[in-house]
């Protein structure tokens, strides 16, 4: 940390209760403080149910985080290192143990103004991770491990490299619940719902917080989740109910600031995200009215002291292209035969059928294609069968070779009986030669990337595919102005009377 760096704020979200929407709120108050140009570091230390990596899994190297380390592989190292009687004793020879940014994974995602979003994982998920956390006894590692010391170390760590560590608590009273909620937050986030025992249990942990760590050391913002308006006279009842028992903690606010505290915070139930994990940073629309979004920043001014109130809005194709990658895909059949797209191509296109998997893919898309997937020792008859059914969308390589092949057009007209009035745009013509369609692919509106340069045939490429997902060929920018000049009658159409270039990726095709 340099000497005009204040350390980092660290913020626990804890909720009483599980099914708050604890951890949801964390993970969107996370990306709107990143957009904004902020170090974010995010922790899942609930080690019994670790599950914030979830929300984050379209960004993730690992996303099931097979193999990466965590806050157990932390703690874990560090307690066996105690036990070498001949290992370095000198002072401070424990912090490499407590240095987060060794176990940390970034998001792959470039934020605007230079925000950064990391994950300190609870651990890695491999068939041991259960068995380190039911035998680690956190008794000892206080006691005789100088565990106090460590978490501390870590917590040093974090402030110095981070300007806000957002700690994702687990739910109850427990060892690792007053870690989170005593020892390291500058802020504590009070999750609760409406429910009487929800309520009640909020208010005895926030008193007993407030009694170990003092009143003026903490702030403590309690936080109505899961807000549902259908029957009004409870909910109003509730309302009170909450007031009544946790009012007190918001004594910096007079009055009116506190009338008005309660009526921004609420965080609406929304059913959309009852049953994947979805950041509501990307799924609900920017600027808009009792969505989780807008009340996550306004969660997040309290937080910041009013420096930051709104995420930096994602462009409107972005987010939409998101979206689908946290759509949960039903998988009926192994997971190897389930994919965005499938190839399919006559070998002579070989090349180009390689060419288009590998932007699509590099563009976020999951692709089979026979020459990468179908390995040695596979049944090919079988394989291509399930990837051909289990694909959501096939791309048809069309070129003279491929209409002469028996199984390009056993193929194409599989795809075409499976889906006559082409309602799910399901097979997309890709043409790499100046060719007719023939039969019913001819009424289906395809790609041409022949006589194009390898650019403008990717732009051209990801374009459509984009818009085959959101239904509307919109262009991101606005169009030029019309030319005020007008084309003289009898003009040659656009393409003859000129060479085109050679298609990419392969060179003029012989005849």
């Amino acid at each position: 940390m340099t000497a005009d760096r204040q350390p980092g704020v660290i913020v626990t979200f804890y909720s009483y209760k599980g099914g708050s929407g604890r951890t949801m709120a964390l993970a969107n108050i996370a990306w709107i403080l990143a957009s904004n140009g902020c170090r974010v570091l995010v922790v899942d230390w609930d080690l019994e149910a670790p599950g914030l990596h979830r929300y984050f899994h379209p960004f993730l190297v690992d996303p099931e985080l097979a193999g990466s380390t965590g806050v157990m592989d932390m703690v874990w190292d560090y307690a066996l290192a105690t036990l070498d009687t001949h290992g370095d004793q000198t002072a401070g020879w424990h912090e490499p143990y407590a240095d987060v940014l060794n176990h940390t994974v970034s998001l792959r995602w470039d934020f605007e103004r230079g925000g950064v979003l990391s994950l300190l994982p609870a651990g890695r998920q491999d068939d041991a991770y259960g068995a380190k956390v039911n035998s680690f006894d956190w008794a000892d590692f206080y006691d005789k491990r100088g565990g106090g010391a460590f978490v501390e170390a870590m917590k040093k760590s974090m402030a110095a490299q981070f300007d806000y560590v957002l700690i994702d608590s687990r739910t109850g009273l427990s060892d690792t619940a007053g870690i989170c909620t005593v020892q390291l937050p500058d802020i504590l986030v009070a999750c609760f719902t409406f429910s009487t025992q929800s309520i009640t249990g909020t208010a005895a942990v926030a008193a007993s917080v407030r009694r170990q760590r003092g009143e003026r050391d903490i702030t403590v913002w309690p936080v109505p989740m899961r807000v549902e308006d259908s029957e009004r006279a409870k909910l109003e009842a509730s309302r009170d109910l909450a007031r009544i028992h946790l009012d007190y903690l918001l004594k910096s606010l007079d009055g009116n600031a506190r009338d008005h505290y309660w009526g921004e915070v609420e965080v609406p139930y929304t059913p959309f995200y009852a049953y994947e994990e979805w950041l509501a940073t990307i799924g609900d629309r920017p600027n808009s009215r009792g969505t989780i979004l807008a009340a996550s920043e306004r969660l997040v001014g309290y937080l910041t002291k009013q420096k930051i109130t709104r995420q930096v809005p994602l462009d409107e194709t972005e987010r939409r292209k998101l979206l689908l990658q946290f759509e949960r895909k039903i998988r009926t059949i192994p997971e190897e035969f389930t994919a965005d797209f499938f190839i399919s191509y006559a070998e002579k296109d070989r090349d180009w059928a390689e060419w288009v998997a590998f932007q699509l893919e590099d563009a976020g898309y999951r692709v089979l294609i026979q020459t990468w997937d179908l390995i040695p020792g596979s049944n090919w008859m079988i394989a291509l069968d399930h990837a051909f059914r289990s694909s959501r969308r096939i791309l048809a390589i069309v070129s003279r070779a491929y209409l002469a092949s028996p199984y390009g057009q056993a193929e194409s007209q599989a795809i075409l009986r499976s889906d006559p009035s082409g309602a799910t745009r399901r097979i997309i013509p890709v043409r790499v030669e100046d060719i007719p369609l023939p039969g019913l692919l001819s009424t289906i509106v395809g790609l041409d990337l022949w006589g194009l340069d390898e650019a403008t045939a990717r732009e051209k490429l990801l374009a459509n595919i984009g818009a085959t997902d959101t239904g509307r060929a919109k262009p991101a920018v606005p169009p030029s102005f019309p030319s005020p000049s007008r084309r003289k009658s009898g003009s040659e159409p656009s393409g003859r009377g000129r060479q085109m270039p050679a298609p990419f990726p392969s060179g003029p095709r012989e005849e």
